[in-house]
């Protein structure tokens, strides 16, 4: 189950990442020729709230991602063992994604406004934050799960 979430992880880098931050250069270059050198004449006003949207979701997804095969920065204060470490590193991810997702949830309910060119509503963004998060702990509750489920098979 583990390499299958490690295998997931690599497909989202290869087949979202890429293709997500190219085409956010895309768009970022056509709106740069546009308002430049062709003086607005193609009127895309939303490049740049769909580039941020973009962002936003690749951020929240990549918390995902990364801690899956552990590239994040970590600092390690106390020498502590290994397995040891693991667990307290995976508490500590677990609670403090686990309250980003919980405030946002919290939050949703009371957002009204849309974004000004899309006409989207502005909880698009905040949806990262619930995917992503969601991802990532359930990534954390089904590593253990195995291991239980491991040791008493």
């Amino acid at each position: 189950m583990q390499e299958r979430v490690l295998r997931l992880s690599g497909r989202i880098r290869k087949y979202l990442f890429v293709p997500a931050i190219a085409a956010v250069i895309a768009l970022l270059f056509v709106n740069i020729v546009d308002r430049f050198v062709l003086d607005g004449a193609l009127g895309i006003s939303w490049v740049e709230e769909l580039s941020v949207i973009i962002m936003i979701w690749l951020v929240f997804l990549s918390v995902f991602a990364i801690d899956q095969d552990r590239s994040h920065i970590k600092v390690q204060i106390l020498d502590l063992p290994p397995r040891l470490q693991e667990i307290l590193e995976d508490v500590a991810i677990v609670l403090f994604v686990g309250f980003l997702v919980w405030s946002t949830w919290a939050l949703l309910p009371r957002m009204f406004s849309k974004y000004a060119a899309l006409g989207w509503p502005i909880e698009v963004g905040y949806y990262a934050i619930l995917v992503g998060g969601g991802a990532t702990i359930l990534a954390k509750f089904g590593k253990y799960l195995l291991r239980g489920l491991r040791r008493w098979s």
